[in-house]
Order: structure tokens, then C-alpha cells, then sequence
């Protein structure tokens, strides 16, 4: 047998991506820093879905870039596999040329402290040796780290093979710059600023992202690319080469909390604005000018409400299916990426909708080859009605920390009798006092819809008053 499948994974959140004060290196190393507990929560959940994957599938051996949040992102999937990590200089992390200290990585002596329960004996497989690839301690420029990789993949690939044939899929542990040489040589593209396809699309690596390279006759092919959907925070720290900084460098967050800092002043002005016009419209301008008015601020107050969505079919498992290539499973999830929306929580029956929530995988697997299937795919981008249920007791409401947050009363229960069917329709003119049963638009290139519930067409009926008003 020949390997089928390559995974490869970036680490988890890093802990000197958070505020300081920094925890201490536990290697002693420079810029060998731990993962933040919520990288390690990540590295959980990567391990929980690699272990949910069919057993074909699973990894079979891991190999880590020697950095201490590597392994320590290896550890629980190793736990989970029953599997060791083996250490690996040829995918360790990428450094400039110009910076000042480049680290060499721990070796298995030092890091067996930490990790000794799932750490390989280092003759089984020797750091340095095994594939005999190293980064320059002087540093690497763009073009070196892609040859380091294209290198890697000549030699590590017939060692693996020769050594063990039984294995079809490994798991590799790497960085995001690394990540992205590794992903673009086994394409064979050549460079690392290069593009997946005409839509610019590039390799994404996200903190804890998994990427999956399925072998092709002599080729490999992308079937996952940077997928973060079993992470409950979704996509997080995601670089390419195109931003000018190492990696999760120091120059790398000052850049992004500059750009986080500039979103929320200009979310701040927007609101003044928005503020500023609301007052002018409804106060005299003589009171204006003369201060007489106060614009008292607005008190906001937290509410807390559940909704029930319709639960579609029931989970399956893969084996239920005789295909050759089945889904992993069917199930009721809400993906971290979807959107949800309803409108106005005074109405007696507010409309909700679900909508980005096909099938896991989806977003980020190339040839649309799916690991499961979601069940919600059926209710995605449609409206429901629904009516408020008061509950029988009360729903509490905690944060990440166990804290409690708020408490629940009613939620609203989707109405699965009250149809709302969007159908075509010829091109009619609007008539804002119309209370004909069709709705319609006046728009030559737009499909136009209508709805069979009062609710929706008194609403629509109200907003246009307003907006003619």
C-alpha cells in the first residue's frame, strides 16, 4: 500500500496572542510559547474530529514540527488515536532572514518532559535524520521555504512508504507559513503567494485549520482547505503570505489590533452618526441651536429568549450506507458559520430564517466531497413563522467561565403549518396602498416572491407607508 491521505494541520492558539503578561516559555527556547487554553480547547476539538472520521480515514501517524505548541496541539489527537508523535525539523516554522534571534526547536530529550506519554523513542524516528530536511538557522526567504518543502516531499514521502506500508494516512503538525509551502509544493504550484485557481482563492490557515490531500494516480489533490467547522469559534488567526508578517509574530498582532481598533472607531462613528440624525429628525432646530434639548442616552437592557427550529430526519451513521463514497454522518447541526435572522421580537409572529448551514465540509472541501451530511440542508434559506410559548420553568444562561449570565422565559416555536412559498411572477408595478393578495415587485431582473401569511404582508404594507411617509 502507498499513502492516500496527507493531513495537515496548523497549531492552536497561540498564548502570546493574548494581552500580556506572557506565560513563561516552557522550553526555555525564544518564541517557543504554549498554546492559550482556548488553543488547547481547539486541539481538542480537532482531536474529537478526527476520531469521529470513518476508520479508514483516520490518521495513522503523526508527525510534528518539533515547536513545543505543536506538539502540544498533537497531544490529545495522539490520546484519542491511541497514536505517538514523532518529531519532525523539516516542517518546523518559517523565520526571515533579517530577524534577530532564530530558534533552533527543542529535541525528544528536553520535550520528553512535557510529552513523554505520546512521544515516539527518538530512534524510531530521529529528528533530524529520518528525512534529513532542516531550515536554515540563518533564515529562509520565501523561495527557500518553498524549496525546503518541495524538498520534504521528495524525501520524507518514499522513506514513509518503505518504512511503513501499511499506513495510507498521515497527520502533519506544522505552522501556517509552513502549512502553506507544504500545501502549494504537493500541488505542484510554484511559489508561495500563489493562487489555488483564477478566483484568487489561497490556502487558509487558521489557528487549529485542517487541510486533507488525497492522492491522484501521481498527483494530489485538495479535498479540504483550512476547514475550521468542528471549532465552536470557527476560523481565528488565519495568515498568508500576503500580509508581510511572519506568522503570529509581534509585527503580525500589532497589525491586527490596529485593524481591529480602526473597525470599532469606525463602527463607533457610524453610531454617533446615525445617532446625531435620528435626534435632528425629531427635534426642532431651534432647540437645537440654542442647546436647549438633552440627548439622553439610550439604556439598553439584555433579553434572553430560545428559539426551536424544525428538527429535520434523525442521525445516521456511515455505515448505514453501502456507497462508496458515504457521508461520515447525517445529523441536526448549526455550523459556526451560519447565518441566522428574524425580525422584530415585538411582533406576535416573528420570522426566522437559517440560511449558510449546508452539509459540514462544505465551504471549505474542493470537489465537493462531503464527510456529513447535516440534515438542516433542507430547512436552509427558509422562513418560518413563529408564535411565543411561555416556558414551564426557567432557562439559565451561562457564559464560557460557568458565570451566570441572564435567564430565559419564552422562546418562540416554529409554526410548520404556516407555509411562506417564494414563487415567480410577471413584472407589475408597486402600489404602496394595494391590498391585493399577491405581493409583488417592480423589478425586470429580480425573481419576485410572495408570502401567504397577514403577518408578512401588513409588515411589508407598514414599511413602505414609512418609507413614503
Amino acid at each position: 500500500m502507498a499513502l492516500k491521505r496527507i493531513y495537515i494541520s496548523r497549531h492552536g492558539y497561540r498564548a502570546n496572542w493574548l494581552p500580556e503578561p506572557h506565560p513563561p516559555n516552557p522550553t526555555g527556547i525564544d518564541s517557543d510559547p504554549p498554546l492559550a487554553p482556548h488553543g488547547v480547547d481547539q486541539a481538542k476539538q480537532l482531536a474529537a474530529y478526527l476520531t469521529s472520521l470513518p476508520d479508514n480515514e483516520k490518521p495513522q501517524f503523526i508527525l510534528s514540527s518539533p515547536f513545543y505548541r505543536c506538539v502540544e496541539t498533537g497531544r490529545p489527537i495522539a490520546e484519542m488515536l491511541s497514536l505517538s508523535i514523532a518529531l519532525e525539523r523539516g516542517v518546523g516554522e518559517w523565520y526571515k532572514k533579517n530577524r534577530k534571534i532564530i530558534p533552533e526547536p527543542a529535541d525528544y530529550n528536553r520535550l520528553r518532559s512535557f510529552f513523554n506519554n505520546v512521544l515516539v523513542e527518538e530512534s524510531f524516528w530521529p529528528r533530524d535524520d529520518t528525512v534529513g530536511v532542516i531550515p536554515n538557522l540563518s533564515g529562509e526567504s520565501e523561495e527557500e521555504i518553498f524549496q525546503r518543502a518541495e524538498e520534504f516531499w521528495v524525501k520524507f514521502i518514499p522513506v514513509f512508504e518503505s518504512r511503513f506500508p501499511e499506513f495510507e494516512n498521515v497527520l502533519i503538525i506544522t505552522h501556517a507559513a509552513t502549512k502553506i509551502a507544504l500545501g502549494l509544493s504537493l500541488l505542484k504550484l510554484k511559489g508561495v503567494r500563489d493562487y489555488l485557481d483564477d478566483n484568487k482563492t489561497t490556502l487558509r490557515a487558521g489557528a487549529c485549520s485542517l487541510d486533507l490531500y488525497r492522492r491522484a494516480g501521481l498527483n494530489w489533490e485538495l479535498k479540504m482547505n483550512g476547514n475550521c467547522d468542528f471549532l465552536t469559534e470557527g476560523e481565528e488567526m488565519n495568515w498568508n503570505f500576503h500580509s508581510g508578517f511572519e506568522a503570529g509574530s509581534d509585527e503580525d498582532i500589532k497589525a491586527r489590533k490596529e485593524e481591529e481598533r480602526k473597525k470599532k472607531l469606525k463602527k463607533q462613528e457610524l453610531a454617533e452618526k446615525a445617532e446625531d440624525e435620528s435626534v435632528r429628525e425629531t427635534t426642532p432646530v431651534t432647540e437645537l441651536a440654542s442647546g436647549d434639548i438633552d440627548i439622553p442616552e439610550e439604556e439598553y437592557k439584555d433579553f434572553y429568549i430560545t428559539i426551536d427550529i424544525p428538527m429535520i430526519g434523525k442521525t445516521q451513521d456511515f455505515e448505514e450506507s453501502n456507497s462508496l463514497e458515504t457521508p461520515r454522518s447525517k445529523n441536526n447541526i448549526i455550523k459556526p458559520s451560519a447565518h441566522f435572522q428574524l425580525t422584530e421580537l415585538d411582533n406576535d409572529n416573528p420570522l426566522i430564517k437559517l440560511s449558510n448551514n449546508s452539509n459540514i465540509g462544505g465551504s471549505n472541501e474542493l470537489g465537493g466531497n462531503n464527510d456529513s451530511l447535516n440534515n438542516l440542508s433542507v430547512i436552509d434559506g427558509k422562513i418560518y413563522q413563529t408564535d411565543w410559548k411561555k416556558l414551564v420553568g426557567t432557562d439559565l444562561i451561562f457564559d464560557d467561565y460557568g458565570a451566570l449570565i441572564g435567564q430565559v422565559n419564552e422562546h418562540l416555536l416554529c409554526n410548520e403549518h404556516v407555509k411562506i412559498v417564494p414563487r415567480e411572477s410577471n413584472k407589475v408595478k408597486e402600489e404602496a396602498e394595494d391590498d391585493e393578495d399577491l405581493l409583488e415587485r417592480d423589478d425586470e431582473s429580480k425573481t419576485q416572491h410572495e408570502t401567504q401569511t397577514q403577518f408578512l404582508k401588513k409588515a411589508i404594507k407598514t414599511a413602505k407607508k414609512k418609507s413614503t411617509a
